[in-house]
Order: structure tokens, then C-alpha cells, then sequence
């Protein structure tokens, strides 16, 4: 059952609770009125309707329909017994905590019964008898009819506000999932056109700026500097794939926040963070402390990264699996999606995405990369790297 379905479900049962829980504390004040109950019946009468108020309580808990049966037998009893009580004030007082009874008490169960159209003929059933029963104990009196009259006005409202709650309640919860939907699509719009300015500005002050010295042959530039601004560059721009933020000081001048020397669970949580403000979930499961040479370390998240990219991008998803699994010889990498997949050995050459950024760089560190995937059935990635 969907989220829609059990909202709507409890609900009509919580209403269907307090209007029977309405009529029963309604008749337990009618009756202590004094004179109302002949005897000792008034303890009895008390009892019975303590009882209705529980079989109200317990359909609502347990969500059957021999709870409404039972509801609806209970409710007849604390009926009869009551037309059985008149006491020294005539039938007034009776006749409107049976009045009571039969319109919230038992009418409550309209609100359960009118959404299911099927069930139409069963709540009709439970009427007639229910004016009967009216008819019986209270006799051919003036107070009959408008006793079977409010009591099927109040089972018609109960029914309407029943079929109501049935048909808004999921119109409200799928417009409002409509509105969150598009605020998290606005949302993810506007970090992503946030990031782009910011790739955008950090490409201008630090790449394309080393480039157009190059293309001016470094006129005015010392060739060891130009050397040096290339290699910061590449340094830069390798160390925000894994994860590292930026802290802008002045055009040009840029600090990464994160310091160099961090754990493998660190950076693997820095790039799974990043592709998840792209818009891809992604689960990490597993973990631990591996030793492993920054030029390993690197590598492997960098091809880390390269394969969540290829799901972003390529699988139809947007969800990944991560498991990290960590021995005293190895540090290994699982990558799961169950996206639309691809069939390997018919990529062609030119495409180098898996090929030298995800096995290529895996291998060149001394590990292995293996990736398992066919039309239709996901990918799966394993990246294995030795520990120092």
C-alpha cells in the first residue's frame, strides 16, 4: 500500500472513531440525566456504551470489517436496552440517546462503507434494521420518525464527508508531491546553474588564462613560471573531482578548504556528495581504513568519480550503489546501478571514457578494473587497488 493509499486508509479510520466515540459520550451524558433510566440499568447502560466506545476504538486499531460487524451489534444492544429503561421523564430522554447511538454511534460506519461502492448494499441493509430496531423500542410515538429522520441525515453527512476524505485526500497529497517535485527540480536547477557560473568563472581565472599564454607563446612570461601555473592548474582542477571545495579569495587566487592528506572513506564521501548535488543518489555501504599511496588514492577515486558520472549521465537512473571492501592486501571498490546498461566490447575506440579513465588509470597504480554490464541488465564496476 502507497503512501497515498495509507494516509487515505487511516484517515477514514480515524473518522469513522470519532464520530462513534462522539455518539457514545452524547448518550452517556443523555442517560445521567436524572430519570432518564428506570432502576439499576443505568450502571448496565453505562457499561454497554463504554463497550461500543471500545469496538470503535479497536476497529480503528485492528482494521477489520467483523470490527464494524461487532460495532454495528453492539451498537443495536446498547439500542434495545435503552428502549427497555424509559424511566419516570417518558421517552423523551431515551429516544434521544437512542437517537444518539443510532445516528454517530452506529451511523459512523458510513464513513468506512461509502468510499467502497460494493459495500452500498450492506450499509443499506444496516439502516433498515437500524429503523426497525427504532420502530421496536421505541413504539408508534410521535418521537419515532424524527429519530429515524435525524438518524438518516447524520448517516448521509457521515457517508458524504467519507466519500469526500476518499476522493480529496489523494488529489491533496499528489498535488503536494507535485509542488515538492518541482521546488527539488528548481532546487537542483539552481545549484546547478550556481556550480556552472562557478566552473565557468574558475576555468576563465585559472585554465583558459595558462591557455592564452600559450597561445601568445608565453610572450612576457618566464617559462619556468608558465610551467609552474600549468601545474598548479592541474593540480587545482584534480583536486576538485575528489571532492575538494573551494574558497575563492580574488580572481586567480583560489585555497581548496579540504587539506591533501585525507582518509579513503573522507574522499570517497567528498565525491559522492558532489554527484549527489548533480542529482544522483548515491548509497555507500561498508568501509574502513586503508593505507594507500596518494597517487593510488587518487586514482581510484578519480575513476570513482569518472564511473558515477558515466551512470549520471548514461544509465536512464538516478541512484547508484557503492560497497567498500577493505583486506590487509586490497582496497576495493564496488559499483553498482540498474540502469539501462551497455554491451562493452561493442564501444567503440574513440570513446576513451571507460577505457583509460576508469581501467587505464586503475592500472597504471598497479590495480585492476573490471566492469560487468549488457543491455538492459545495469553495470557493475569493480576497482581494486593495493594497499602500501
Amino acid at each position: 500500500m502507497d503512501r497515498v493509499a495509507r494516509t487515505q486508509r487511516r484517515l477514514l479510520l480515524r473518522t469513522t472513531r470519532l464520530f462513534g466515540l462522539a455518539g457514545c459520550v452524547t448518550a452517556a451524558m443523555i442517560l445521567s440525566v436524572p430519570g432518564v433510566v428506570s432502576g439499576g440499568r443505568y450502571t448496565v447502560l453505562l457499561i454497554l456504551v463504554a463497550a461500543l466506545a471500545l469496538t470503535h476504538v479497536a476497529a480503528e486499531q485492528y482494521d477489520g470489517r467483523r470490527w464494524l460487524v461487532l460495532v454495528f451489534l453492539v451498537g443495536v444492544g446498547v439500542v434495545v436496552v435503552i428502549g427497555l429503561s424509559d424511566g419516570n421523564t417518558g421517552q423523551v430522554g431515551s429516544a434521544s440517546a437512542i437517537a444518539a447511538i443510532t445516528s454517530l454511534g452506529l451511523g459512523a460506519v458510513a464513513a468506512r462503507l461509502v468510499p467502497l461502492r460494493r459495500t452500498w448494499p450492506l450499509l443499506l441493509t444496516a439502516f433498515v434494521v437500524t429503523a426497525v430496531t427504532i420502530i421496536v423500542v421505541t413504539g408508534p410515538t410521535a418521537l419515532t420518525i424524527p429519530t429515524i429522520g435525524l438518524t438518516a441525515v447524520v448517516w448521509v453527512a457521515i457517508g458524504a464527508f467519507g466519500g469526500w476524505l476518499d476522493t480529496s485526500i489523494p488529489r491533496l497529497i499528489r498535488r503536494v508531491d507535485t509542488i515538492g517535485s518541482a521546488y527539488n527540480a528548481e532546487r537542483l536547477a539552481s545549484q546547478a546553474e550556481s556550480q556552472r557560473r562557478q566552473d565557468a568563472r574558475l576555468l576563465h581565472d585559472t585554465a583558459l588564462a595558462t591557455l592564452t599564454m600559450l597561445a601568445h607563446s608565453g610572450r612576457g612570461v618566464d617559462a619556468a613560471a608558465l610551467r609552474s601555473q600549468a601545474g598548479n592548474d592541474a593540480h587545482l582542477l584534480r583536486s576538485l573531482r575528489l571532492g575538494e571545495e573551494l574558497s575563492p579569495v580574488s580572481s586567480g587566487s583560489y585555497i581548496l578548504q579540504r587539506g591533501a592528506d585525507f582518509t579513503l572513506d573522507e574522499g570517497i564521501e567528498a565525491v559522492t556528495d558532489r554527484f549527489a548535488g548533480l542529482g544522483l543518489t548515491v548509497n555507500v555501504y561498508g568501509g574502513g581504513q586503508a593505507n594507500l599511496d596518494p597517487r593510488v588514492r587518487e586514482a581510484f577515486l578519480l575513476a570513482l568519480g569518472e564511473c558515477l558520472e558515466n551512470v549520471r549521465r548514461h544509465s536512464g537512473v538516478d541512484s547508484a550503489d557503492v560497497t567498500v571492501s577493505i583486506d590487509e592486501l586490497t582496497a576495493r571498490l564496488l559499483i553498482t546501478d540498474t540502469g539501462t546498461g551497455f554491451d562493452p566490447s561493442a564501444v567503440p575506440d574513440g570513446h576513451l571514457g571507460v577505457a583509460e579513465s576508469v581501467v587505464a588509470r586503475i592500472q597504471e597504480v598497479g590495480g585492476q578494473a573490471r566492469v560487468f554490464s549488457a543491455p538492459g541488465a545495469g553495470t557493475t564496476v569493480i576497482l581494486e587497488v593495493p594497499q602500501a
